[in-house]
Parts: structure tokens; sequence; C-alpha cells
């Protein structure tokens, strides 16, 4: 008589295989660093179906999501149920999800750039790393505090051909009577934005058509 037991292993060891590789395909990509950049899976080549590749099945939904002005438009969603890791992805081809116009990351999140930008950062420190004051809208729009122009600075030229963008809220307290000018622009050297001195919010990466 065959012992029912040695088939139940035989058969879990055949199994075995397939259950990695599936686990495998579902899991996000293991690294020491979550640096968003135009390179690598977030590359202008990106498609849903390469997120879906590079972070696993259950790592990627399609949301609609909320692009300013009460506008809404449907994206990719990496890591949709983590604050800290969740990054979306626009596109300009809506249909096929490809062709990306924009991708960023939420308002807690754990990102950072190659120029180890990240949430948080005070205006100063980007403005140290760009080399030289850079342009962003004032405040009190939905768009308000997004960089608009580096200005020719380090941070205005990205490898793989995107813009970065950031967008930077107020600290508790700070002297905002100045930056609430809504849709104008300032210098992030101005008196103003020195005395509200904000920080990074948000990172993002744009791409042209």
């Amino acid at each position: 008589m065959i012992d029912a037991r040695l088939i139940f292993h035989t058969t879990a060891l055949a199994c075995l295989p397939l259950l990695l590789a599936a686990s495998t395909a579902d899991a996000a990509p293991k690294t020491s660093e979550q640096i968003i950049a135009c390179t690598g899976p977030f590359a202008k080549s990106v498609t849903h179906a390469s997120l879906v590749k590079a972070f696993g099945t259950r790592n990627v939904a399609i949301e609609r999501v909320g692009i300013g002005e009460g506008e809404m438009q449907t994206a990719s969603v990496i890591f949709p149920r983590d604050k800290a890791r969740r990054i979306e992805v626009l596109w300009i081809d809506e249909k096929r999800r490809r062709n990306p116009s924009e991708i960023r990351t939420g308002i807690d999140s754990t990102w950072h750039t190659a120029q180890g930008i990240r949430r948080s950062m005070s205006l100063g420190e980007v403005e140290a790393l760009n080399g030289r004051p850079f342009e962003l809208w004032g405040f009190g729009f939905d768009y308000g505090g997004t960089s608009l122009d580096w200005k020719g600075g380090a941070l205005a030229t990205q490898a793989g051909g995107c813009t970065l963008t950031l967008r930077f809220t107020m600290r508790d307290g700070a002297d905002n009577a100045g930056v609430y000018i809504g849709e104008q622009s300032l210098m992030s050297d101005s008196e103003a934005m020195r005395k509200a001195d904000p920080v990074v919010d948000a990172v993002g990466l744009r791409f042209g058509e």
C-alpha cells in the first residue's frame, strides 16, 4: 500500500516551483532604496504592463485620481494601500495606459530623488541642491507651492529626460502672509518665501508629449 503522506509530500514538492514563481511575480522588487527617477521602472517608456512586471500584479491598481481644480483622471497606482510607498502614474494615452505625463508620490511618501530630495526637506535645502534660486507658484490654489522653473540650476536636468517637480507646503506657525497670493509666482529667495520657509510635500516627474 502506498503511504498517503508520501503522495502528499511528493505532490507538494512538485508544486513548489510554481508557487515560488507566482509569489515572485506578485512580489514588490526588493531594493534598499526607494528612488523615484525617470530611469529604470519610471523611464519614459513605462507602461501599465511594465509596472505590473516590475512591482507585481497585487501592487499595481487602476484608480481615478484628482489632478487639481476638481478634475479627475485614470491612473496606474503602485502600492495603492501603502501611503508611504504609493505612486501615481498618469498617462497621455489613458486608454492603452502608456506614454506617461506625470509620475508623482503621495504626501506621506518615503520615496526620494537621486539627488536626495525627500518629503519635509526645506526650501533652502532644495535651493542649495539646485545651486541657485528657482521659481515656484505662490500658495492659495490647487497648484500652489509647485515648482515652475529651476532657472538652469542643477535640478533642471534629469537623467532620462523628464522634469522634476516639487510641491511645497507650509510649516505650522510659519509667516505665510506674503505667499498666499494665488496664481502668481515667486522666487525661492524672495523675502516672502524666506519668511515662510515651506517644506517639500510631494515629488513628481513630468514628461513632454
